[in-house]
């Protein structure tokens, strides 16, 4: 294999929102040429994400463990996920502290701001440091003033859905619930259009799971309010139809009682929730994820 032929067939993964077996084989083949012959740490980011998404977090952790071996600032961030959530069967919330805080300090703004939130949340949860709602609360407002920030770094809005559901969080304590829902609208939208750029990233479906949810909470749609496909999040708590046309035909996803709970039914395929339906649901073999905004006409009916 050639560097060329290496970076072709990582180039046509990642224009694949729908990569078969072969061509996640083909990729990681590609990308373990380069690792072993330019020892680059951003090809090593690049595979453990991959293995991220597949969920092999045990080759994840490899991956990052090496590409940190060489200072590279966005796996040390990655490892503090890893750590925090303990996707690797080990929880460390001093290792997650100190890989967050290399990377506040790290000068990259972006990594700054994504383990400026994830440092904020140690503080709301008591997690290795001193529990404190108040240092939670400025942390995530001053965070939200640079993503939300109409001069600054368009790059901000890869951040924006995670620290606006904090905020909106925040502002509902404050009983500020119009705003919270107007800054949770906005963070659906970005984030919709994140999750078409990479239906593979189940992370951010589970994000907007949370998103959608707490906008129902804060407030409960009304008749004349826009439906979104996305609102399978909430509606699917009760047994109920939600049909829509794309391309000019009519498809309905149900919601049926099953005995631990509702399971959905789409196109002849069962699936357990309504994560699940995101991260795999097609239609002419493309992901339900890509096509969210050339579904019109959506309808629900319950029971």
């Amino acid at each position: 294999m050639t560097r060329y032929e290496a970076m072709r067939l990582i180039s046509d993964y990642y224009y694949n929102d729908n990569p078969t077996d072969e061509d996640k084989f083909l990729f990681v083949e590609a990308q373990l040429f380069l690792i072993h012959t330019y020892h680059n740490p951003k090809d090593m980011h690049n595979l453990a994400w991959f293995y991220l998404e597949e969920r092999r977090f045990d080759l994840e952790v490899k991956y990052l463990e090496m590409a940190a071996a060489l200072g590279h600032i966005s796996s040390i961030e990655e490892l503090g996920y890893i750590w925090y959530y303990g996707q690797n069967g080990v929880v460390d919330y001093r290792k997650a502290y100190e890989c967050f805080s290399q990377g506040v300090e790290s000068g990259n703004e972006i990594t700054a701001i994504c383990c400026g939130y994830k440092l904020a949340d140690m503080y709301h949860y008591g997690y290795y440091v001193r529990k404190s709602e108040v240092k939670y609360s400025l942390m995530i407002k001053d965070i939200f003033a640079r993503v939300s920030d109409p001069d600054g770094n368009c790059l901000m809005t890869i951040a924006y859905p995670d620290v606006a559901y904090r905020m909106a969080g925040i502002l509902v304590e404050e009983g500020r619930k119009t705003k919270a829902y107007r800054i949770l609208k906005e963070a659906t939208r970005i984030l919709s259009e994140a999750i078409r750029d990479n239906p593979n990233w189940w992370g951010n479906i589970e994000l907007m799971d949370y998103i959608v949810t707490l906008m129902h909470e804060v407030e409960p749609r009304s008749e004349d309010m826009r439906l979104s496909v996305y609102d399978l999040f909430w509606i699917w708590k009760m047994p109920c139809k939600m049909a829509f046309l794309y391309d000019g035909r009519r498809f309905v996803i149900e919601v049926e009682p099953d005995e631990d709970g509702n399971v959905i039914r789409f196109e002849g395929k069962w699936y357990r929730n309504a994560r699940d339906f995101f991260e795999k649901a097609q239609i002419d073999g493309k992901k339900i994820v890509y096509l969210y905004d050339e579904l019109f006409d959506m309808e629900v009916q319950y029971g």
